[in-house]
């Protein structure tokens, strides 16, 4: 296939941003391709092929090139799929789009597809757009999002002894080891650690193995989502070196 030809992805945007007059770039997500960033020329100045599309969360089916040698993809026209209009008038989702949003810029790379990862974004969007608690979507989000991109948290053991979760025992998540240890094998461990219930650490593994059409269905307590969201904060920290920004506006 001539990488000058054009194809059609579903997609979903990570960002936009100005580039001269009339251009706008374009970050997305490709339900095959994994991400792409490409020009959209003249979409400042469009009044049928860009008009009100290329918004940032938007889900569309672009028209575009191929990528050839780190260039940018040339974006011919793009339909809108669906906005999440929903999604934009809470604050409470927005922020929590945009914590998923931010994480996902920060762990793929260009042209790196995953199969798993498109249909996990349409999940977590679909749900935030009707009303299914942020709290909830971004715990479930990040469990999987995790494991998808290589670095799924150990929660079925204990990493000291290596011994299952028994039901009268109680865990901490050690941030530094990505797992977690009991009682005894934490005892003298100065590392930084977060408590996990046993239900929070059953729904948590749930949340692993469900399909996604099932996700919806799980629950969690006040205190679990609490200590789940902590957990879940601490771990995306430590594995990206850096603060997420985003979760600032959480609260």
């Amino acid at each position: 296939m001539s990488p000058k030809q054009q194809i059609e992805s579903a997609a979903i945007v990570l960002d936009c941003r100005d580039h001269g007059e009339s251009d706008i770039i374009v970050t997305f997500f490709c339900e095959n391709l994994g991400r792409l960033t490409g020009i959209a020329k003249g979409a400042k100045r469009s009044k049928k092929r860009f008009v009100n599309k290329l918004e940032i969360f938007s889900s569309l089916r672009i028209s575009h090139t191929l990528p050839e040698n780190n260039r940018l993809v040339f974006i011919a026209e793009a339909e809108l799929l669906d906005g999440f209009l929903n999604l934009r008038e809470k604050i409470s989702c927005y922020t929590t789009a945009s914590v998923i949003r931010e994480l996902t810029l920060q762990a793929t790379k260009e042209v790196e597809g995953d199969e798993d990862l498109y249909p996990l974004l349409i999940w977590a969007l679909t749900s935030l757009n009707t009303d299914r608690s942020p709290h909830l979507v971004l715990i479930f989000f990040l469990i999987r999002f995790f494991s998808i991109i290589g670095y799924a948290p150990q929660l079925n053991c204990c990493l000291g002894c290596g011994k299952e979760i028994l039901p009268a025992e109680d865990y901490s998540f050690l941030v530094a080891a990505a797992g977690i240890y009991c009682s005894k094998c934490c005892e003298g461990n100065p590392a930084e650690r977060i408590n996990l219930s046993q239900g929070t650490l059953h729904s948590l593994s749930r949340a692993l193995t469900q399909p996604l059409a099932r996700l919806n269905r799980l629950q969690l307590s006040g205190n679990s989502r609490q200590e789940a969201l902590s957990f879940l904060h601490s771990y995306g920290r430590r594995l990206f070196q850096r603060e997420i920004v985003s979760w600032t506006f959480l609260q």
